[in-house]
Parts: structure tokens; sequence; C-alpha cells
């Protein structure tokens, strides 16, 4: 029995920056594609090889790594998949990328859909019993880890799960109406299953050399190691790499500290428990003590937080992008210069109220002009037209407050307009984003002159 080298790779940050991330996109946006051209699968598998290589493993090149091995090698290549996004989910979870919660629930019930028409569409036979039986038990695995995060119901594993259990089912009936039912466990081959040439699964990664032979090792740990088929990589040499965690011996390793600060950076704002969540909680009564002091500070650290918080967070996102990434972030900072731009206030709306102020002192000082001098006068005609000329110029922006002032109008517990709340909300963003123009003064982002 040869020896297995270990090699180690960590778990991955955000991959979008790489060419290969992107070669990754475009081929497998075919799968959306109207007139449904073919993926190339075997591409697809090796992009994702080399990201792993590159940048480790992340939830968004594993779920696509699980759907080219499940193309190219049916339930043993998605037993490789799910056994890495066990582990990923299980172990690693508040460090995986993408951070956004949501991202990553459509990216595994995307996945869960695909591999469910997947399944549908193989034909099972007696060799592939075994294969079911571990696909259930990781999917179980994988089930009861988003269990704990509260999240099983919306990746549908739970689905698919049933559909690998329904389908093992039916071969145990159909080899006991046949007399030729063999007792098969998880993990344990059967002579049926050597009729038919199948991948021993196994979790390690590991880089093995086309002539080692495919032989079941199995540690205390009752670690699952993989030996993948080969694909063709110059010169005729193959290498065949095993993708899987062994969580026990280190073997995904957490990223720099650095770098996981940055990452987080990025996180989705905290969320607060829905009330499902919330009674939830109280029956598990899980609260530490200090929950009613960490809120109270939270409130203080929300009240200093200025009103353009959000703009002013923005910057320094841009700013810790362009320090770690000049070259990428040259397009980004001018699309969001534009937008930002775009979205302040208009410099002549900004004016307006000046300007009908401005009006109405002249006519002060007009009229005050006139006491002084005797047999002077302003027309009716005169008045009218400044007057006009200033109402129209307080109309051009109507201000915040007395926009707030008409909304305070309707009766408590009716519905306010949309139009009203919409136009509100809007105005306010902008001012926020004029004074943030005007506070700034950023070399990168510059006021309109």
């Amino acid at each position: 029995m040869n020896d297995i080298t270990p090699r180690k790779i960590k778990t991955g940050g955000d991959p979008r920056t790489l060419p290969e991330y992107t070669s990754l996109r475009n081929e497998l946006s075919k799968l959306s594609h109207p007139a449904r051209p073919d993926v190339n699968w075997v591409y697809v598998e090796k992009c994702c090889l080399s990201l792993f290589e590159q940048n480790g493993v992340e939830l968004q090149t594993a779920a696509w790594y699980t759907l080219a091995r499940t193309q190219r090698s049916g339930l043993a290549g998605m037993n490789e998949g799910l056994a890495i996004l066990e582990a990923l989910i299980s172990r690693q979870w508040d460090v995986l990328w993408p951070q956004s919660l949501q991202v990553r629930m459509e990216i595994l019930s995307s996945l869960s859909q695909r591999l469910q028409q997947l399944m549908r569409m193989l034909p099972f036979n007696d060799g592939n019993l075994s294969e079911l039986y571990s696909a259930e038990e990781l999917l179980t695995g994988l089930g009861a880890a988003l269990q704990r995060l509260e999240l099983k119901h919306l990746s549908q594993f739970d689905t698919l799960r049933t559909l690998i259990h329904s389908s093992a089912a039916r071969l145990e009936k159909s080899n006991s109406a046949s007399g030729l039912n063999v007792a098969m466990k998880p993990g344990i081959e059967s002579s049926l299953e050597r009729a038919e040439p199948i991948e021993e699964v196994k979790w390690v990664y590991v880089v093995q050399q086309e002539n080692e032979p495919n032989v079941e090792e199995r540690s205390t740990t009752a670690a699952l190691v993989s030996y993948w088929k080969p694909f063709v990589a110059g010169m005729g040499s193959t290498l065949v790499v095993c993708i899987a965690v062994a969580w026990g011996g280190g073997f995904l390793s957490r990223p720099d500290p650095l770098t996981t600060q940055a990452i987080a950076s990025l996180a989705p704002l905290p969320e607060v428990l829905t009330p499902a969540q919330q009674d939830a909680l109280i029956q598990r009564g899980a609260l530490p003590a200090t929950f009613v002091t960490d809120t109270q500070q939270q409130l203080a650290r929300l009240d200093k937080l200025p009103a353009d918080w959000n703009i002013s967070y923005s910057l320094q996102l841009l700013a810790q992008l362009q320090t770690l990434r000049p070259d990428e972030a040259k397009p980004l900072t001018m699309q969001w210069q534009q937008k930002f731009n775009a979205a302040a206030l208009p410099v002549d709306a900004m004016n307006s109220w000046y300007q009908g102020m401005m009006k109405l002192q002249q006519l002060s000082n007009r009229l005050s002009s006139l006491d002084e001098q005797k047999g002077k006068y302003i027309t009716v005609s005169e008045l009218k037209s400044v007057v006009f000329s200033t109402i129209q110029s307080f109309n051009h922006a109507i201000p915040a407050e007395e926009q707030l002032r008409r909304l305070s109008q309707y009766p408590a517990g009716d519905a306010l307009p949309e139009a009203e709340k919409t136009q509100l909300e809007l105005h306010l963003k902008q001012l926020a984003a004029r004074y943030a123009l005007i506070k700034q003064g950023s070399s990168i982002l510059a006021a309109d002159r």
C-alpha cells in the first residue's frame, strides 16, 4: 500500500479577482442560456482545482466543483463534493466566503436543485447502493449542520436526501425480489459493486500518482478519502487531485487574521432576529447574562454614528481596496464616484431656498428705501412679479422639513402615501450625499464644480 501525502489547502477568501473564477462563471452561465449550449465540465473541474490551489476552498467554487464532479463521475463525484461542503459548513461557516447569508443559501439551493435533476436522470443499479448510502449519510450530516444554523429548510438538501433514500430503497426492494439481496453497509464493498469499477469515497486533500492502486484506507477518525480520476494536463502526465477535509488533522487552515478582518469588513450588516427566531430563542433560554448590557452598548455605538455614516464607510472601503488592489480598484472607484455624484442633491436645488430668500430680502430693501423717498412707489404688477419669482424659487426644491410636515398631517394609523415617502427618503439620501461630498473633500470623489 503506497503512502498518501496530504496536501494542505486553506479555506479560501473572495476569488472574484482571479481569472479562473471569471472563466468558471462564464462557462457555467451556459446553464441558464436559452440555447442551452454544452458545458465543458472537464474545463470546469480544472478551473475549480486551480482555484483550490491558488485561493483555497470557498463555498461557491466548492458548489461548482460538486456539480462538475457529479456530471463527470455520477454518485461518486457528487459524494466527493458533498464531503467538502459538509466539512466547510459544519466547521468553517463563520469564515466562509461569501459572507452574505442570502447569497450562501442561494448557492446551496441552486446546487441542490441541479443535483436533484441529475439524480433523476442517472440509471442506478446494484453497484450504486454503497454510493447511495454514502450520499445519504453525507446529506444527513449536511442537514444536521444546517439545522444547527436554522437554515435547513432554505437549502433544499432534505429533498435531495429523500430522493437518494428512495432510490436506495427501490434498489433494495429489487434485490430482495430477485433473490440477489446482499447486505451492504455504508463504506463496505460487495461483490456486486466489483462488477463496475467505482471510485472509493474518502475525505483528505492529497495528490496521488497515476500508478497508485485504488485501495481503501480507514483512519481512527473514520475520515473518508477519494481517489479522483485523472484529467490530462500536458505531455500525457496525469494528476489526480483528491479534495476532502480532515479537520482533526488541520488540513483546512484558517486564513490570515488580517485577511479575515478585511473580509469581515465586507460582510453584510447584522440583522435582528425575526419574531419566529426570537420565540425559538426564548424557548432555548440560551442568552448570555450580558445581553442587556451588550444591547445598551450597541445602542450607544449607533447613537454616535454620523448622518452620513454609510457614505463615510463606503469611502473607507474604497480606500482599503485602492491600497490592497490598486489596479482592480480603478473601475469600481470610477463607477462609485459617478453613482455617488448622481445621488447627491443637485447644486441648483441646494441654491433654491437661498435664491428665494435673497429675492425676499431685495424686495424688503426696496420697500424700505421707498419710505425714505417721497413720491416713489412700486406698482402692484412689479410686486406680483417679484412674489411670483420668489415662490418659484422656493417650490423648485421643497425642504425636507416641509415634506415631514406634510406627512405628519395624515391621521395616526393611516398608511402614508408611498409616493411622498419615496420622495422624502430620496431627498434625505441626497442631502446626506451632498453633505458627505462637502465634508470629505475627497480627492477620489470631488464635489461638482
